[in-house]
């Protein structure tokens, strides 16, 4: 059979699924259809009013919360919530619900990385950032939630999404999902993270217990648990070189009142070595050949930028009073914002050429950067003054002699999968809520000017593939959008749907669909093909 007949059989079958009408009337779906609206597309996944609404990163499965209400306790977010946790198969199906009382903010609930399970809290406690964990096995449609803990206030699977790694009560546990056995690591623990190979758990033990890092393995031999080796106390913020060799950690500093000095250690020895004083800014390079930090930062002033081997051995200067750092993708290129001015928030910004290169400052008044997906090219916004004040899209090649503007008045940007494209939201009115969306194609061509794609948009995601464009559109009759989906080789345009809430998200095989929630008079969780 050929993936076109398949692809057409599974949107068949999607259509089918949404002229069912289900009799579940705690969130089961019905299509409807919905005659005379602009876009009507999508077919109703679930029913009734939805929040929260999230999808795994394989695009398969969507969970949201329903009967949300905002927890009557003074001093919280005013966007917190607590509702009831349901999941449904893009695809269409029933529906399930996994729990009541499931908050939408950040660590109440979570997909693993293989996109094989779902971790939530039910029952959250708002005064105590803790609820009861529960495991579910998505590709499993019998498999019932495992209760894993009652009292957990931080959770996190393993980079190959097997184990987990949570605090319950204080105390670290740590196993194999779905449902353990879990052991027992240390207690008084606040927060913990794997090794990129999974190998090592550290964690950071409550302020109460001196706030020290420690570290264990994660497979230990059956009956010969391993006792957690301390790397130090009062420890700040922890990162890994992407190849497991190496942690770099911040440890208050005895010496500088209100500084951390940074340290670096080999795994799985864990000896570590001072490498820099009055650190805040640090980090290795995706080939793990490399580490970036400030050094001699005061509580008034940022530190200086070095670079060197990622063991921590000395390195050179690159760049003076550097805040913020970034390496690009292939490590070949380090870009920062030097002379950094705290009350502006901005910076010169700076890239050098690993491993000799010379450092060059490209821009002025510079508050954001980022890289391209090949390490060619860094985009960044930089303040202008005369003629008039305006923040403008620069774009610099690695390499060339200085940056070139790429748009004027510019409100968020990004490159497109392969750098095909540095895209951006322009020309906005109303405070922001309708922009143009344009496209400047890379690599740019002699006086080459960007291209606009759609007009009025608010959102916008951009496809796996960089050929199709999610866009939402801010109404003026309401607080709802319009969802889009626009092709950037036919520049075809469809409107899905109207009265939609963010996020609007791709789904499915090879971002094939589109997932959102209508509000209105039909409300739900609705899917959509992701075509024009």
């Amino acid at each position: 059979m050929s993936r076109r007949m398949v692809v057409a059989g599974a949107l068949m079958a999607l259509a089918l699924v949404g002229c069912k009408r289900s009799d579940e009337k705690s969130g089961g779906g019905q299509g409807r259809a919905r005659a005379g609206a602009v876009g009507g597309v999508g077919s109703m996944l679930a029913e009734g009013p939805a929040d929260d609404l999230r999808v795994t990163a394989d695009g398969q499965f969507a969970t949201y919360l329903r009967k949300t209400h905002k927890p009557i306790v003074e001093g919280i977010p005013p966007q917190m919530r607590l509702g009831e946790l349901y999941v449904v198969p893009v695809t269409g199906g029933v529906p399930r619900k996994l729990g009541d009382g499931v908050t939408n903010y950040p660590g109440g609930q979570l997909f693993t990385p293989d996109s094989k399970h779902v971790l939530y809290l039910t029952g959250f406690n708002v005064a105590n950032q803790s609820g009861a964990l529960h495991a579910l096995a998505l590709r499993e449609p019998t498999a019932e939630p495992q209760k894993l803990g009652a009292a957990v206030s931080y959770f996190l699977p393993s980079p190959d999404g097997s184990k987990l790694a949570f605090v319950d009560g204080g105390v670290l546990k740590l196993g194999p999902l779905p449902a353990g056995p879990f052991r027992q690591v240390a207690g008084e623990v606040s927060t913990a993270g794997f090794s990129p190979d999974g190998r090592m758990l550290f964690f950071k033990r409550r302020l109460a217990a001196a706030g020290g890092l420690l570290a264990v393995p994660v497979e230990v031999p059956e009956g010969k648990p391993s006792e957690p080796l301390k790397l130090a106390d009062q420890v700040g913020d922890f990162v890994f070189s992407p190849d497991s060799k190496h942690v770099a950690y911040q440890v208050r500093s005895t010496s500088a009142q209100g500084t951390y000095d940074l340290y670096v250690a080999d795994l799985p020895e864990l000896k570590g070595r001072q490498v820099a004083t009055g650190t805040t800014a640090f980090a290795f390079s995706p080939d793990s050949k490399w580490l970036a930090r400030n050094d001699g930062s005061k509580p008034e002033v940022t530190g200086d930028l070095y670079v060197g081997p990622a063991s921590g051995e000395p390195g050179r200067k690159v760049g003076e009073r550097v805040k913020e750092l970034a390496f690009s993708p292939d490590s070949r290129a380090l870009g920062f914002l030097a002379k950094y001015d705290q009350s502006a928030g901005a910076g010169l910004m700076g890239v050098v050429a690993l491993p000799d290169g010379e450092p060059k400052l490209v821009g002025s008044r510079v508050p954001n950067f980022i890289w391209g997906s090949d390490g060619k090219y860094v985009a960044f916004l930089s303040r202008f003054l005369k003629p008039i004040y305006s923040v403008d899209l620069m774009l610099y090649q690695v390499g060339a002699e200085k940056a070139e503007k790429a748009q004027p008045g510019v409100f968020g940007y990004g490159f497109t999968p392969g750098n095909t494209a540095l895209v951006f939201r322009s020309s906005c009115i109303r405070e922001g809520r309708a922009c143009d969306f344009k496209a400047l194609p890379l690599p740019r061509a002699e006086k080459a000017e960007p291209q606009t794609w759609l007009q009025g948009i608010y959102s916008y995601k951009v496809s796996e593939d960089g050929n199709r464009i999610l866009a939402t559109s801010a109404r003026m009759d309401s607080d709802t959008f319009d969802v889009a989906i626009y092709d950037v080789k036919t520049q075809a345009r469809k409107t899905l749907d109207q009265g939609a809430q963010l996020p609007a998200y791709f789904a499915g095989p090879n971002d094939s669909l589109a997932v959102y929630v209508l509000k209105g008079g039909n409300p739900g969780v609705y899917v959509a093909p992701a075509q024009p």
